[in-house]
């Protein structure tokens, strides 16, 4: 029926005082968007890399949850 999709975005040490770099994610599914979430992280990246693998770690975890929640409610992927 719908697909899930999601798209991630990290800006490295954007919060100026304490270097935390700014996460976000948008899941959509079946084009409607269904979660999002934008924050600093909760550490800080030493590199441009590291602060993207730990937004696209946080926005995967979601969008497994977010699968399985979908399944449950009968809906193919």
């Amino acid at each position: 029926m719908g697909n899930l999709f999601f798209v991630v975005h990290s800006d490295m040490a954007r919060d100026v005082n304490s270097r935390k770099s700014a996460s976000g994610y948008l899941i959509t599914f079946a084009g409607r968007d269904v979660a999002w979430q934008s924050r600093l992280q909760k550490c800080v990246a030493l590199s441009t890399s590291e602060a993207k693998f730990i937004n696209t770690t946080e926005a995967c975890k979601e969008l497994l949850w977010m699968k399985k929640f979908v399944q449950e409610l009968g809906f193919q992927q």
